[in-house]
């Protein structure tokens, strides 16, 4: 087999070949599947120059392929001058070593692929400590692996002298126990974050919370250009947006209304880097309403709306009140699938958030919910105290109002936290 030429392009990239592992029930979405491994790797600056197929029903448990499929994988590496072989799919440390020996060449897994294209784009002080700690957390169980070069020093029929494999040994208990120190120093410094961070968020308790959801390039920084026009940076590439960005959204009958843009989820997201995220994903988790951005274009739809329900349930965000929303409805990739997800979800909304259809529909929705989440009560103050009427009708909208001498009733819709706030207000009497 002749080797194959790295694609062009403007960055430098390594050559690799692309290792597919999709269970037999799940062939529809090869191609698919294939296209967004390239995707991934044309991120992290890895150029695939050959793809390798296996359709598993189970993995082998110390190689994860089968020893003929491993043999394939060997000679398709010299073959096409690739440098490393990477898999779709999470391997254990185990399954990686013995990989990297038998086909002679640097083996990455899905995790790490993902960890690195968060690593390129991480641009804020937070989105560093939060990669970098789940990249600890990755690498703590490969320690091993990386001092396996001292098992060929010091001859003696290539096992290595047994002061050599003990200074290796050492060596791996003293990287062990500064993973474990930084690892420790890290979830502290985003502990603090975190809680800095709900403090913000809670601050902003005379606000509607909104925040994007998605899988990664569902179209979320675009939509929110589309409702905010704030500008944000809105490309056309995986995992482009790693912070949260937050602006004020102008919505009929809401009087203060904010929008957040999340980082994007993918299938699979690593638990080590969902869990480092937590601070970052705080505006998701103390939103009133999310608005699951769904590209309806790819042919994927189905499992990608899956894997983001995944994440929102691991990160305890499951039961919040959810608009899905529909976008790139101009390139719909299946008409049938789409209005089974519209009979499912009623309330859904489809959109073209670059030409901006739709726009104004989903504007009606979010009010609409904002509406529904807010309770009316009746409530009595002091006619001459203005600065409570002004905060009240700055945080509820006012639907009746009348006064008797001194004394002030106002009837207002409001929610859940302005309530708790008039219940506890020495100068607020709660009628009804």
């Amino acid at each position: 087999m002749a080797a194959a030429t790295p694609k062009a392009t403007t960055r430098a990239t390594i050559p690799v070949v692309l290792v597919l592992t999709v269970p037999p029930k799940e062939r529809e979405l090869e191609d698919e599947r294939e296209a967004e491994m390239k995707s991934l790797l044309d991120t992290a600056s890895r150029s695939v120059v050959a793809t390798l197929t296996q359709h598993l029903h189970k993995p082998v448990g110390a190689t994860y392929l089968g020893s003929g499929k491993i043999e394939e994988l060997a000679a398709l590496l010299k073959s096409s001058g690739a440098e490393q072989a990477v898999f779709d799919t999470q391997l254990s440390p185990r399954q990686q070593r013995n990989l990297t020996k038998e086909v002679e060449a640097d083996v990455l897994d899905y995790n790490q692929i993902i960890l690195d294209i968060f690593a390129r784009n991480a641009r804020t002080a937070q989105a560093m400590l939060a990669v970098e700690l789940a990249q600890m957390v990755y690498n703590r169980s490969r320690l091993k692996r990386m001092w396996t070069h001292l098992d060929r020093l010091g001859g003696g029929g290539g096992g290595g002298s047994s002061a050599v494999r003990g200074a290796g040994e050492k060596q791996i208990e003293v990287d062990k126990r500064l993973v474990r120190d930084r690892i420790i120093e890290l979830r502290e410094r985003l502990e603090t974050i975190e809680k800095r961070r709900e403090r913000t968020v809670a601050a902003r308790g005379d606000c509607f919370n909104i925040a994007l959801v998605g899988y990664t390039n569902a179209g979320k920084s675009t939509l929110m250009n589309a409702l905010t026009h704030a500008g944000v940076l809105a490309e056309d590439r995986l995992f482009a947006t790693l912070d949260t960005r937050t602006a004020q959204v102008h919505l009929e009958g809401v009087p203060n209304a904010v929008l957040s843009d999340t980082v994007g989820f993918i299938r699979n997201l690593p638990p080590a880097l969902i869990a480092s995220f937590h601070a970052t994903l705080a505006e998701v988790r103390e939103a009133d309403l999310l608005l699951h951005v769904i590209d309806c274009s790819s042919p994927s739809m189905d499992e990608q709306v899956t894997s983001v329900e995944k994440v929102l349930d691991a990160i305890g965000a499951a039961k919040i009140p959810t608009i899905m929303v529909f976008n790139k409805i101009d390139r719909t990739y299946s008409k049938a699938i789409l209005l089974a997800y519209r009979r499912r979800y009623t309330d859904s909304v489809e959109i073209s958030a670059l030409s901006g259809d739709g726009i104004d529909g989903l504007k009606v929705q979010i009010a609409a919910q904002a509406a529904a989440q807010l309770t009316t009560l009746t409530v009595r103050f002091d006619a001459k105290d203005g600065a409570l009427n002004a905060f009240l009708r700055s945080r509820a909208r006012v639907t009746d109002e009348s006064y008797d001498g001194e004394t002030a009733q106002l009837t207002l819709a409001a929610d859940s936290r302005l309530i708790d706030e008039i219940r506890a207000h020495p100068g607020l009497v709660l009628v009804s």
